[in-house]
């Protein structure tokens, strides 16, 4: 048992390495996701270079990869969830994506993967910014900025719905306001395009 709490980590992070949206841009259409579009290989920009389908699909693939791992250590490492190693995991394979082993440590920003860890985690809260997400971009029709609202949301959620958030939920706080800094650091160069008034609107498809 000692082992498996010791490399839950690891392993989560190698599953969070999987690049579904490389593999299925490639198997499918034969294209290096990272030389078109964006250059981003996640869902996002697999929706715009090649159409909602798959960008669904990278998704749900993507966010599963992140919920999984996060399910099975929690129950193996001690049954119990919010466990301290189901969030270690949780951290192990959102660093798999955004710097994944297998393309040289250039991945995703996170935002579906982070949704399968919170699905676990903090159910509740993450539908809540979810919902924050969906109007968001609907408002802005920027999907970067959605998704750097919903973080925001989901911290404040957890806090607001958690009994003891600084008490005995301390560890998932602290994590949460952990993964909406990353994912908002991710997001820099998003931000400078949304105030240069550059950035992609969801809708417009990017040409390769």
């Amino acid at each position: 048992m000692f082992m498996i709490n010791i490399i839950s980590p690891v392993i989560s992070y190698f599953i969070g390495s999987i690049p579904f949206g490389f593999i299925i841009a490639r198997v499918a259409k034969g294209i290096d996701i990272r030389e078109a579009g964006s250059g981003n290989p996640g869902a996002t920009n697999v929706w715009r270079v090649m159409g909602k389908k798959y960008g669904i699909l990278v998704f749900i693939l993507d966010m599963m990869k992140g919920f999984l791992p996060v399910l099975i250590f929690d129950y193996v490492t001690s049954g119990q969830s919010r466990s301290l190693y189901a969030i270690l995991c949780g951290t192990g394979v959102i660093l798999g994506h955004t710097f994944p082993v297998f393309l040289g440590f250039k991945g995703g920003k996170a935002a579906a993967t982070g949704c399968g860890v919170f699905l676990w985690l903090a159910p509740l809260p993450l539908f809540i910014s979810v919902a924050a997400w969906l109007l968001t971009t609907f408002i802005s029709r920027y999907v970067s900025l959605g998704s750097m609202v919903s973080t925001v949301v989901l911290v404040i959620s957890i806090i607001l719905l958690n009994n003891e958030p600084f008490g005995s939920g301390l560890s998932l706080t602290l994590f949460s306001i952990f993964i909406s800094l990353f994912l908002i650091f991710r997001h820099k160069s998003n931000i400078k395009r949304i105030i240069n008034g550059t950035e992609n609107k969801i809708g417009r498809k990017t040409k390769n």
